[in-house]
Parts: C-alpha cells; structure tokens; sequence
C-alpha cells in the first residue's frame, strides 16, 4: 500500500511528504522486521515466530480494512 495509495489519498501540496513518511514508516518496520526474525527464531522456536508473524499479518490486514477505505472515485474536497 505504501506505493499507490498515499498518492491517490493525500492532497498535491503534500502528496510527496506523505508518500516519504509512509515509505520511511515501511521501511522500519522492515528493518527492525530483519533484526528481530533471527532473534525470534532462536529464542521462542519457529512455531511461536511463525504465530506472531501471523497475528501481526492479521494486525495488518485489520487495520488497512478499517482505516484505508476504497478509492473508487473523486474525493469530496
């Protein structure tokens, strides 16, 4: 979502500051994604790595579902 949705949402004036944030925002969660997967996996097993990643898929996919709604059209401004 990070590559065409704050395009279409944000306004012109401000569009690159929020697609940059949202890229920026990305791109932590990416790395601290790569520091703590090796950790998880020696210290909890795979089992329980594998669960969490799940559950914060699913955090992931809630939080899109109620909060980034369907851009189907014209914006009221």
């Amino acid at each position: 979502m990070t590559g065409v949705y704050p395009g279409e949402i944000f306004p012109t004036e401000i569009r690159g500051l929020g697609t940059g944030f949202a890229t920026a925002s990305s791109r932590v969660g990416a790395g601290l994604g790569t520091f703590f997967l090796p950790w998880s996996m020696h210290n909890l097993g795979a089992g329980t790595t594998m669960l969490i990643a799940a559950g914060i898929c699913v955090v992931g996919a809630s939080v899109s579902q109620l909060l980034a709604p369907e851009n189907d059209g014209p914006q009221p401004q």
